[in-house]
């Protein structure tokens, strides 16, 4: 059973009501993650439609406790503002819930558990803290002020950071899709006006000229538009991969700024324990070691952190630049491995890569990263979408008379003939409906042949698995160990 969101005390606010109704849409959401990894969509809108309402409640009982205890108005302004930015995307989301293609489940499940992560440890707790203060007897400016004063700034630095990338992603992907969408409009359009010309070329003789000129500039601004979409998709895919990085990366995060947390209440006891007439030793060392603790878990996090944006970091600028320099194609299929974590440890996959790891190439690495990244992508997404626990997926590379071979196969479910013979023409896809672009293999056929001069070939059949076969010329730039 997938759990999506696991409590635990971290998450505690002080305030059992609130704690009790965080506990229960943490069960929805869970509830939501299984189905959606289950694909049982006859209880998906279900589902849905009680988080929602429940999250609506919940929000309600949080604005009339701090209307009750008086909370600060500056808290409550920003505590009201993030409920209601969160009700709007949401909404946003599930209006296009039947929509082919605009709308990923995984992905809103996703958005949903790491809101409700940095809710709960921002908004939620800092309201807790300041509720309790009142409490005590503590005027609500105080209890704001206080609360306020006891905050790592560093640990507010980091959230926001985070809040901040994580809304413009989603922006960034809003506006992916509607760009999308106004392209295929305009090829439909385009499509459409080749046609009628097409039909007046075959039934008016005396305009054939004038007829094969607009049909002529008709293809040369579809291709344009197709070169346009290629840009897009291209543009989509590092998105898409930073969503995977943003979810994979809040995990760590998250832990790590629970640690803080938990730092705070240690070094509160060992001050006071300090502070007191008589102190005794096991009861200090005690402390330590769950100081000793946590400090482990937060560094382990935050290592961990750390690599993952190293490798985003290096996989996203190699995607999009042109600049040609001298790389290691291990390096670069390791990267890309680590950007698709996510959609690797959805499909339940074994990765195996057989590169030499000293094999250098001198050329534009962002080709070979969009032709690793496509077709891994194509493997998860088709070969091996049914899921199943033996999924696998090998990337293999070597070098043989100045050329570089590159195989990357796995033993999903194969293609039948007809579509083995189309998977390189643009816009041919079997996924269509789950919003395939049909465009991924047709980048890799163009990077293959035009911009690195070599050749793709697609091994299949039904029930085979898909093996697809490149290979480039690289003559003597190519410095590996067995060629020293």
């Amino acid at each position: 059973m997938l759990t999506t969101f696991k409590w635990n005390h971290y998450f505690e606010t002080g305030l059992p009501d609130v704690d009790a109704q965080h506990r229960h849409l943490v069960g929805l959401l869970n509830q939501l993650g299984n189905e959606v990894d289950s694909s049982t969509p006859e209880h998906i809108d279900q589902t849905l439609t009680a988080l929602a309402d429940y999250t609506v409640y919940h929000f309600g009982c949080e604005e009339r406790l701090m209307e009750q205890y008086g909370v600060a108005a500056e808290h409550q302004e920003v505590h009201r503002h993030a409920h209601q930015r969160f009700v709007a995307q949401v909404n946003n989301w599930l209006a296009t819930r039947h929509e082919a293609g605009q709308l990923s489940l995984s992905q809103l499940v996703a958005y949903l558990a790491n809101w409700l992560i940095f809710h709960i440890l921002g908004d939620d707790q800092s309201l807790g803290r300041q509720i309790t203060a009142i409490r005590r007897g503590e005027t609500p400016a105080a209890a704001f002020a206080a609360d306020r004063a006891s905050e790592d700034p560093r640990t507010d630095i980091l959230l926001d950071s985070l809040r901040r990338l994580y809304g413009g992603l989603l922006e960034r992907n809003e506006r992916l899709l509607h760009a999308y969408d106004d392209l295929k409009r305009e090829h439909a359009d385009l499509e459409h006006a080749r046609d009628e010309l097409a039909a007046l070329n075959a039934t008016l003789e005396q305009r054939v000229v004038e007829r094969t000129d607009q049909l002529r500039a008709a293809n040369e601004r579809l291709r344009e538009e197709q070169d346009r979409l290629i840009v897009s998709e291209r543009a989509a895919a590092v998105g898409q991969l930073a969503a995977g990085f943003a979810h994979e990366i809040n995990t760590p995060v998250g832990i790590a700024v629970g640690t803080v947390s938990q730092f705070q209440e240690t070094v509160a006891t060992i001050r006071r324990l300090l502070g007191a007439e008589e102190v005794r030793e096991e009861e200090l060392v005690a402390q330590l070691d769950l100081l000793d603790e946590a400090t482990g878990m937060a560094m382990g996090n935050l290592r961990r952190a750390a690599g993952l944006v190293q490798a985003f970091k290096r996989s996203s600028i190699d995607q999009i630049s042109e600049q040609a320099k001298t790389f290691r194609l291990r390096n670069v299929i390791e990267d890309d491995l680590l950007t698709l974590r996510g959609p690797i440890k959805q499909a339940g996959a074994d990765i195996v890569v057989e590169c030499p790891a000293d094999l250098e190439i001198e050329g534009i690495p962002g080709l070979y990263d969009q032709l690793i990244t496509n077709l891994t992508l194509n493997a998860l997404q088709h070969g091996l979408a049914a899921g199943g626990p033996n999924g696998r997926i090998r990337i293999a590379a070597s070098v043989d008379n100045d050329r570089l071979k590159l195989e990357l196969a796995d033993n999903g479910r194969g293609m039948t003939p007809d579509e083995a013979a189309h998977v390189f023409q643009p816009f041919f896809t079997t996924n269509r409906s789950k919003g395939g672009t049909g465009l991924g293999l047709y980048i890799c056929h163009d990077i293959a042949t035009h911009r690195l001069g070599g050749s793709i070939e697609c091994e299949t059949g039904p029930g085979k698995g898909t093996k697809f076969r490149i290979e480039v010329p690289i003559g003597p730039i190519v410095r590996a160990a067995d060629s020293r």
